[in-house]
């Protein structure tokens, strides 16, 4: 889930009511993004509900959830740990991907895309740094490779 929950935050900000969930075709990669960086904790099995208030990858987000309730670092206890994080995260609210597609995937907080026209166009709330690209139907790719998201 922990790529269709960064899907959420992007489409509809932190704290946002999600009218349309995203679907499993979301995903992203490092693309060697930025290395060393404080990321979330999102290494615990799907379906978790003893780590959903602290795990990114536990269960599907609800509207209104504030991430910053979710733990840093290696475990729900929060750490000091950090890593190579995303440099682009796929989403897909019901479009479909487009050709070439393919996902596996946490988070920096370096250089930043500002948010523009196309982003807004998309209805994106955050671009989580990354530039905007459409998809078509609704469906977008964020996108920094040298910094990361």
């Amino acid at each position: 889930y922990q790529a269709m929950n960064i899907c959420i935050l992007a489409k509809y900000g932190n704290g946002g009511t999600i009218t349309d969930p995203p679907t499993a075709n979301c995903g992203g990669k490092s693309l060697s993004g930025a290395a060393k960086q404080v990321h979330w904790y999102g290494n615990c099995k799907q379906g978790n509900s003893k780590e959903a208030a602290c795990c990114s990858n536990a269960e599907l987000l609800k509207s209104g959830f504030d991430w910053n309730k979710f733990s840093k670092g290696n475990s729900c206890r929060g750490d000091s740990d950090k890593d190579r994080v995303l440099g682009k995260v796929e989403c897909d609210f019901g479009a479909p991907p487009p050709p070439g597609y393919n996902s596996n995937g946490a988070w920096p907080m370096t250089w930043c895309h500002p948010m523009n026209a196309a982003c807004a166009a998309l209805g994106v709330k955050d671009n989580l740094c990354g530039e905007c690209t459409s998809w078509g139907s609704g469906g977008f790719m964020l996108s920094e490779p040298k910094a990361g998201l």
